[in-house]
C-alpha cells in the first residue's frame, strides 16, 4: 500500500440501467492508482484553531486573508474604480466650494459648477431650479427677485 493520500478523479464514464451517465473508473490525482469506486480519504483536521497569528502554509490562514468582492463588475453602470474615485473627488471639491450638485455624477457636478458661475453664488440643487435650466437670463431674474 502506498503512502499517497489519494484524491479521486473520474477517468472513465459509462451508463447505468436507465442510460444516465455515471463514472465507471476513478483514478488518483497524485499517483497512478485506479479503482471502480471513489477513493475514501481520511479527514485531516487543521491545527488552524491553535494559530494566534498568520501561519505560512496554513490554508485556513490563507483563506482569512482573501477579500472577496465583485470589483468593477459589481457596479450597475460598469464604472471603473478610477472613474468612480475621480467623480467622488470632483463632488467633494464642489461641496468644499459650497456647491450642492443634484448628484455625484460628473455631468451633475459640471452642471452645478456652470450654474454657480452664471448665478455668481454657489448652486444648491435642493433650493434652486435644475442646474441645466439656469441661464444668464434666468440668473439675472433670480437676483432681481431676491431669490439669490
Amino acid at each position: 500500500m502506498s503512502n499517497c493520500n489519494h484524491i479521486s478523479k473520474v477517468l472513465e464514464w459509462g451508463f447505468d440501467e436507465k442510460y444516465n451517465t455515471i463514472p465507471t473508473l476513478f483514478g488518483c490525482s497524485n499517483c497512478k492508482a485506479t479503482q471502480p469506486e471513489p477513493f475514501i480519504t481520511e479527514d485531516v483536521f487543521s491545527d488552524h484553531y491553535k494559530h494566534v497569528n498568520y501561519t505560512d502554509g496554513c490554508f485556513a490562514c490563507k483563506v482569512r486573508t482573501l477579500e472577496l468582492n465583485t470589483g468593477d463588475a459589481g457596479r450597475a453602470d460598469s464604472m471603473s474604480q478610477k472613474k468612480w474615485d475621480a467623480e467622488l473627488s470632483a463632488y467633494r471639491d464642489a461641496r468644499s466650494e459650497g456647491i450642492q450638485p443634484a448628484g455625484t455624477s460628473m455631468k451633475k457636478i459640471n452642471e452645478a459648477k456652470e450654474a454657480s458661475e452664471k448665478l455668481g453664488v454657489a448652486f444648491d440643487a435642493g433650493a434652486m431650479p435644475a442646474a441645466d435650466k439656469i441661464t444668464k437670463q434666468s440668473a439675472k431674474a433670480m437676483k432681481e427677485a431676491g431669490a439669490i
